[in-house]
């Protein structure tokens, strides 16, 4: 009896050159985001303590990378730690292991601005659990920013999570919603006035700006 109450991955059908393995683990939901996020074709079956995963053999150093990392258990340790501290700096203490994969110095990372130090050490943190290829191609893609792009990169990210953007997403994915669920057509002109009247609202707040503008 297993205890496969999960499943992730792509459509088994699309795989490529086939390669199976089940094995225990408590680390299968890690494991399926580092395949993930490693690019690599897989679908897996899992539970609490077991996993079956069926993945492109091309990739089998990969997955047994990944694997091997996860089943250490050292990943839950690493954010525990970054957690204790959750100042920025905390995370430079892994520059030396971000070093290492890059096959260059401590010095040479120490040289960059503080923020790219961060951003260094950030992404090796996000991309810990994935293969070794996975994480350097991470890293060179913060190797190849200035400061200024990283600015604007942090500005892009923070203005998607500002007050104004959230409430347009809201709006957007319950009209998704709506049309995906087929609600009845009463609901849909609920949702239709909704949007009429915050329309209208911005409208007559934009009037009355340029009104007191004319005014002075």
């Amino acid at each position: 009896m297993n205890d496969f109450q999960y499943m992730g991955g792509v459509d088994i059908d699309s795989i490529e050159n086939k390669a199976k393995m089940r094995f225990a683990t408590a680390y299968a939901k890690d494991i399926v985001i580092a395949l993930d996020k490693s690019g690599i074709p897989f679908s897996a079956k899992y539970g609490d303590s077991e996993m079956m995963l069926t993945y492109d053999g091309s990739y089998r150093e990969q997955v047994d990378e990944i694997i091997r990392k996860a089943q250490t258990g050292k990943y839950e340790v690493l954010l525990r730690e970054l957690k204790v501290n959750q100042a920025p700096d905390s995370y430079l203490k892994l520059l030396p292991e971000v070093a290492e994969i890059l096959h260059t110095t401590i010095g040479t990372l120490r040289a960059r601005p503080s923020e790219i130090q961060v951003a260094f050490c950030k992404t090796y943190a996000d991309f810990w659990l994935c293969d070794t290829y996975t994480i350097q191609r991470e890293l060179d893609r913060i190797a190849t920013l200035n400061i200024e792009a990283l600015q604007a990169m942090q500005k892009s990210v923070q203005a998607e999570k500002s007050p104004e953007t959230q409430q347009k997403q809201k709006l957007e994915q319950l009209a998704r919603d709506t049309a995906r669920v087929g609600f009845s057509r009463e609901t849909q002109q609920k949702l239709t006035e909704m949007l009429q009247k915050k329309k209208h609202s911005e409208q007559e707040k934009t009037a009355q700006i340029e009104e007191i503008e004319r005014k002075k």
